[in-house]
């Protein structure tokens, strides 16, 4: 279970920055921000957002989401932590995993932004069951209901026959 979300400070900036932009830069920032929101809410990763297709081996436990367009959200996790580095397009997310390639990037001295994982739950829901006398109310069936069911069942009702010229009236 996760416990904390790290963003870099720098993901923050640029996803205010793609935000002043128009068409896929504001739409991949939006999408970026209703994720780390969900991550945040306890939502596991594989159902915060589209995550990328392939695995990426340049970093260890690094995953990519999809923000559509050709923009990414690149992730890290640790233990109980994911660690939120780099935001952008696909090329500058290549070249930032090429420069970052077999080292730790989130273990730099960067002052991270540090969210605390709330677990979500169900507004209205509650865990209240009924009590155990409750459970076994069931009300009574006569013997007559029981003997037309299993009479049902078991086809002893004589079937019902349909006069078919009668039903049809063309």
């Amino acid at each position: 279970m996760i416990d904390k979300i790290h963003v870099h400070p720098k993901v923050e900036k640029r996803l205010d920055q793609m935000e002043g932009l128009e068409k896929a830069p504001s739409i991949a920032a939006k999408r970026a921000r209703i994720i780390i929101q969900s991550l945040v809410d306890g939502v596991q990763p594989s159902h915060a957002g589209r995550l990328s297709k392939r695995k990426d081996a340049r970093i260890d436990n690094l995953f990519k989401f999809d923000l559509g367009s050709g923009y990414r959200l690149v992730c890290i996790k640790e233990k109980f932590c994911i660690h939120i580095l780099y935001v952008g397009s696909h090329d500058n997310c290549d070249t930032w995993l090429d420069a970052n390639s077999r080292k730790k990037p989130h273990k730099t001295g960067v002052c991270m932004k540090v969210y605390c994982v709330v677990p979500s739950q169900a507004e209205g829901m509650t865990e209240e069951f009924p009590a155990e006398s409750e459970c076994f109310m069931i009300p009574e069936i006569s013997q007559e209901d029981l003997k037309k069911v299993f009479r049902g069942i078991a086809g002893c009702i004589p079937p019902v026959t349909f006069n078919w010229q009668e039903t049809r009236k063309f």
